[in-house]
């Protein structure tokens, strides 16, 4: 029987509980205390920072993957040194770690993004401010989610502590009308899966809603997104 080891007992994790059992996969759990989502699966509890116990813990698996994106890259690189198998790649958990990263990654992949710039002073976020007609939006480079580490801004004052921290990521404010998603799996083969194009609802930054198929999804639009 497979053996994966999944970084963080999050919510993510206990999804994966039922599937696993499903395809016949003991499911192993690096949870970070005694009450997180997956404890039902936690065989070890500790940090996911620390080297040692995450070696400890990939040590009996067959594979590694990860609940959420905080996972140092410098600790998965030590697991990957000893051949266990980590999916995704560390290389591809490091472009969602940072997302300043994350825009150098797509633009030269010839990608469609917002006009970005990387500041770390606040006379640049003024001038980029004032070039995109008195709105930007801003980002802290990791760890925002759900709303969090993200602002429409005026000045850069209203960003003053965050430029305390390091640099931010700054984008054009785009016009749109809905926000659709659209899940894509590949194995190491290559080969990939997509499932239906959904579309999102968002209240104050935070996805509230899923909706599934997207509504007025046209055939193109979801032959387009599936390529």
């Amino acid at each position: 029987m497979t053996v994966i080891g999944v970084i963080g007992g999050g919510q993510l994790a206990r999804m994966m509980i039922g599937p696993a059992i499903e395809l016949g996969i003991e499911l192993r759990v690096l949870a970070e205390t005694e009450l997180s989502s997956a404890r039902d699966r936690a065989t070890a509890i500790g940090d996911y920072r620390d080297v040692n116990t995450v070696l400890a813990f990939a040590a009996g698996v067959d594979v590694i993957t990860f609940d959420h994106e905080h996972v140092p890259t410098d600790v998965l690189a030590a697991v990957e040194a000893t051949g266990v198998p980590i999916h995704p790649r560390p290389s591809a958990l490091a472009v969602a770690q940072d997302k300043i990263h994350m825009r150098r990654v797509l633009d030269e992949l010839g990608l469609p993004v917002p006009i970005w710039a990387h500041a770390e002073s606040s006379s640049a976020v003024d001038e980029f401010i004032a070039a995109r007609g008195g709105r930007a939006v801003a980002k802290t480079p990791r760890g925002g989610y759900d709303g969090k580490g993200v602002a429409v801004i005026t000045s850069s004052s209203d960003i003053s502590h965050w430029l305390d921290r390091g640099p931010v990521l700054l984008e054009e404010c785009v016009d749109f009308s809905r926000e659709l998603a659209q899940l894509v799996a590949r194995r190491p083969s290559g080969d990939t899966l997509t499932w239906p194009v959904i579309a999102t609802i968002q209240s104050d930054g935070v996805c509230t809603e899923a909706v599934l198929p997207a509504p007025k999804a046209s055939q193109r639009l979801i032959d387009e997104a599936a390529q």
